[in-house]
C-alpha cells in the first residue's frame, strides 16, 4: 500500500492542527470547578461560575492562538508549493503548463490520453 507523498508543512499543520485539538480539550477537561467552595467574598456557587467562566476564556485563547497559527502556516504552505511537476520518464523538473519536458520531449497530454483511453 502506497503512503501519501505529501509536503512538510502538509504535515506541520496537521500537527498543528492536533495540538491544538489536544490542548484545547486537554484545558476543557482539567477543571475543577466542582471542588470549588467560596470564601468570605464569593459563595460555592459564583465561585464555580467564575471557574467555569474562567476555563471558557483560556479554551477561547488557545482556539484563538491556534487559528492564527494555522493561517501562518498555510500562507507558508501555499508560498512553498511546487513550481512543476517530474517527469515520469527522465525525472526532471518540468515547469507549470508546459506539456512537453525539454529533455526527453516526453508530451503529458499524450500519455494522459493515452492512460483515459
Amino acid at each position: 500500500m502506497r503512503r501519501p507523498h505529501w509536503r512538510k508543512m502538509t504535515w506541520v499543520l496537521i500537527l498543528w492542527s492536533g495540538a491544538i485539538l489536544a490542548w484545547a480539550i486537554g484545558g476543557a477537561a482539567a477543571n475543577k470547578c466542582a471542588s470549588q467552595t467560596g470564601d468570605a467574598y464569593l459563595s460555592a456557587h459564583t465561585a464555580q461560575q467564575a471557574c467555569q467562566a474562567g476555563t471558557g476564556i483560556g479554551v477561547a485563547l488557545i482556539l484563538f492562538v491556534g487559528f492564527f497559527g494555522f493561517l501562518f502556516f498555510s500562507l507558508i504552505w501555499f508560498m512553498t508549493r511546487p513550481k512543476g511537476r517530474d517527469c515520469p520518464v527522465c525525472g526532471n523538473k518540468v515547469k507549470r503548463g508546459e506539456t512537453a519536458c525539454k529533455n526527453c520531449s516526453h508530451d503529458f497530454a499524450v500519455a494522459a490520453r493515452a492512460a483515459t483511453a
